[in-house]
């Protein structure tokens, strides 16, 4: 993941919570638009829930996505993720 690496402020959405979060964003296969990135910062409670419920982050510029997270964490920490429809960057 070397193409367009962003490392951004968002808001992490889940059911009806709602975190500040750091984010690393990138295209994992450029000719593809298949992207995705690191939420970081997330609590163990909500990080358990983000493959049950809903998850989408807010970007900055007020663009919302959905997340897909590639692993359940079971305290704070990193989640990995791939990220549903065009990139939003």
């Amino acid at each position: 993941m070397t193409t367009h690496l962003r490392c951004v402020d968002a808001y992490l959405l889940v059911g009806d919570q709602e975190i500040a979060v750091a984010v690393d964003l990138g295209l994992f296969l450029p000719d593809t638009g298949l992207w995705g990135g690191v939420v970081r910062h997330v609590p163990g409670w909500l990080a358990g829930t983000m493959r049950d419920a809903e998850a989408r982050l807010r970007l900055p510029t007020g663009q919302e996505r959905r997340i897909r997270p590639l692993a359940r964490p079971d305290d704070e920490t990193s989640v990995p993720f791939i990220g549903e429809g065009t990139a939003p960057f």
